[in-house]
């Protein structure tokens, strides 16, 4: 019996050699349904490691192979040797299993380290989902790579309050800027964001960089406090909005903010859709954005541009920034900034509508967009059918007599024994002036042919907006 038990486990030590010995030969990995899993999610490691394993392997083979020659010579001794060499034969082949297992796990565990190295060289996959409401960007869409990707990358990187974004492809200088300008003004989502940026550059004569560094204005806990502030404040603009025609949309927004805020441009928010709709603080910058985060909640299609105002002769006046808004299917310039914004809480101001759905050639009269909106395609705004002035009759046209029209536009809304608050715009700079030498003369003698000795108007920024102001405030406090 102990001959037959003998003779087996020499049977299978050699079957167990053998295939040892094949895998050797034919450099086949130890355990190859264990690499190919592996490699189901890792890259494949280099030939050498494979060696390295089967020249141990090959190693053990033989060893248990010259154990398995020297236990059949002794096949004639007592039983006690022949004990001996069958423990001897098992333990070798256990030795063999076991030192496979071990190079086996030292691969794996190479491979393991190396598919970590190649994992994190590899560039991060970002896609446009990550940016909110992208369907609403009207410049972001108009990127192409390589621009798109850097765009995604840093939108990615804000959003995560990372110190920058590092990009995967050099850009210039010139681009970046124009990115950043995106960031900051065609995503009014990212309120933590101040605009303020430090280029990290790759080659200093050529300006190209490599990323960018960012400031932010806020913490990550207070970003998602304050814009859980911000999501209520549109549903509840929704809900006493209701149901009105678009138009009447735009000049709830637009009412509703002038009424609202008060224009500082050193506040710490007021750069943001946050100072401007919560703190009711902005600048130019924040009340812009703000109107057009306003109008896109409500369905209408709106986008701030920035520029250089005509009408400012200095030099710390950087620029402006102002909106181009889609009404009934035409583009309309609109600036709600330059609407005689007040600057203190018990100030009384009424807003003169200047730049309430103008076409491109009143504005361009007084603002000039910067080149790069030009380059990603501008909207084209020649309609005048939703301007404010000219829907509520309220315009002066430079073919007929100033005088005769000033009067027809007092008739009209002279009601009550009072007239409410009217801004008259004129057609040309010209002609306001004109209208001005002569103004308080007509005014007095409309007023007095109405039994109204007092009244008041004002042409605050009159060649800005081309407007004059007047106030029903005055009839009231007469009553």
């Amino acid at each position: 019996m102990k001959r037959c038990l003998k003779m087996m486990a020499i049977i299978m030590a050699l079957l167990c050699c053998t295939s040892c010995q094949y895998h050797a030969e034919n450099e086949i990995p130890v355990s190859e349904t264990s690499q190919n899993t592996e490699n189901s999610i890792a890259a494949p490691v280099e030939n050498s490691d494979y060696s390295k394993v089967n020249d141990n392997s090959s190693d053990i083979s033989h060893e248990v192979s010259d154990d398995k020659k020297e236990s059949s010579l002794q096949s004639s001794e007592e039983s006690s040797k022949e004990e001996h060499s069958e423990v001897s034969v098992e333990s070798s082949s256990e030795t063999s299993q076991e030192s496979s297992k071990e190079d086996s796990s030292d691969v794996s565990v190479e491979q393991s380290s190396e598919t970590s190295q190649e994992s994190s060289k590899e560039p991060k996959i970002i896609d446009e989902s990550i940016v909110y409401d992208m369907e609403t960007k009207y410049f972001i869409k108009k990127l192409e790579d390589p621009l798109l990707h850097c765009f995604l990358q840093m939108y990615d990187a804000v959003q995560n309050f990372e110190d920058g974004a590092h990009f995967d492809e050099d850009i210039s200088s010139e681009s970046l800027d124009i990115l950043m300008f995106l960031l900051n003004y065609d995503c009014p989502e990212l309120i933590q964001l101040n605009g303020d940026y430090s280029p990290l550059y790759t080659d200093e004569s050529s300006k190209m960089v490599s990323g960018v560094y960012f400031t932010y204005t806020m913490s990550c806990e207070d970003y998602k406090e304050h814009l859980e502030e911000l999501h209520l404040f549109f549903e509840n603009l929704k809900a006493d909005i209701g149901e009105k025609s678009e138009l009447e949309k735009e000049k709830y927004v637009y009412d509703m903010i002038f009424n609202s805020c008060i224009y500082d441009d050193s506040e710490k928010y007021s750069g943001t859709v946050y100072g401007t709709l919560i703190n009711h603080i902005g600048r130019c910058e924040g009340i812009c954005k703000s109107f057009m985060w306003c109008m896109r909640e409500l369905g209408s299609e709106c986008m701030c541009v920035s520029g250089t105002p005509k009408w400012e002769t200095n030099a710390v006046y950087a620029g402006h920034s102002w909106n181009i808004v889609k009404i009934n299917g035409k583009y309309y310039q609109l600036d709600l900034t330059i609407d005689n914004l007040k600057e203190y809480e018990d100030d009384v101001h009424y807003p003169n509508y200047g730049f309430f759905n103008v076409d491109d050639a009143f504005c361009n009269e007084t603002h000039e967009v910067y080149g790069f909106y030009r380059e990603l395609g501008l909207p084209v705004c020649k309609s005048d059918k939703a301007n404010y002035h000219k829907l509520n009759h309220l315009f002066v046209y430079a073919d007929d007599d100033i005088q005769d029209q000033v009067m027809d536009i007092l008739e009209e809304h002279f009601t009550d024994g009072k007239i409410d608050h009217i801004s008259i715009q004129f057609e040309t700079l010209s002609l306001l002036n004109r209208g001005n030498t002569k103004m308080y003369e007509w005014l007095t003698e409309f007023f007095k042919s109405k039994g109204i000795d007092v009244f008041d108007y004002n042409n605050l920024y009159d060649e800005i907006c081309q407007t004059i102001t007047i106030y029903a405030g005055v009839f009231e406090d007469e009553e």
